[in-house]
């Protein structure tokens, strides 16, 4: 889980970021692909997508309620400066990654499983 604090005047928050699903491949010295996880604050939970490599970027997905509205964070976050730590954030996982990726069996990597235990071993909470 990584905490993020995006705010936008003197309000603070923190907003954190839950990762449920790693989805990368490397190709030289090049990392790149998508990590998909829940943004929540505790009283919204959104979900949110890091993409890697040539186009980095992250974004927030459209969650809409029963009577047809958008959820989305109070008005204390900084959409914009949210998906910027958030890139940044999980950029510095990378190295984590990285050396999990190499001492990982390359068997336990067709477990999903075990390759889950195997990446959260190298990252901190």
């Amino acid at each position: 889980m990584i905490w993020l604090s995006p705010t936008s005047g003197t309000e603070e928050c923190s907003i954190y970021f839950e990762i449920r699903d790693i989805d990368l491949q490397w190709r030289g010295n090049v990392t790149s692909g998508v990590v998909r996880g829940l943004l929540g604050d505790g009283s919204c939970e959104l979900f949110g997508e890091v993409f890697l490599g040539d186009e980095e970027s992250a974004k927030i997905l459209p969650v809409w309620t029963e009577s047809g509205a958008v959820e989305s964070f109070s008005a204390a976050v900084d959409e914009s400066l949210l998906l910027e730590q958030l890139l940044a954030e999980v950029k510095t996982l990378l190295p984590g990654i990285e050396s999990a990726k190499n001492d990982c069996q390359l068997s336990r990597w067709h477990n999903p499983a075990a390759a889950t235990c195997c990446l959260t071993d190298n990252l901190a909470a």
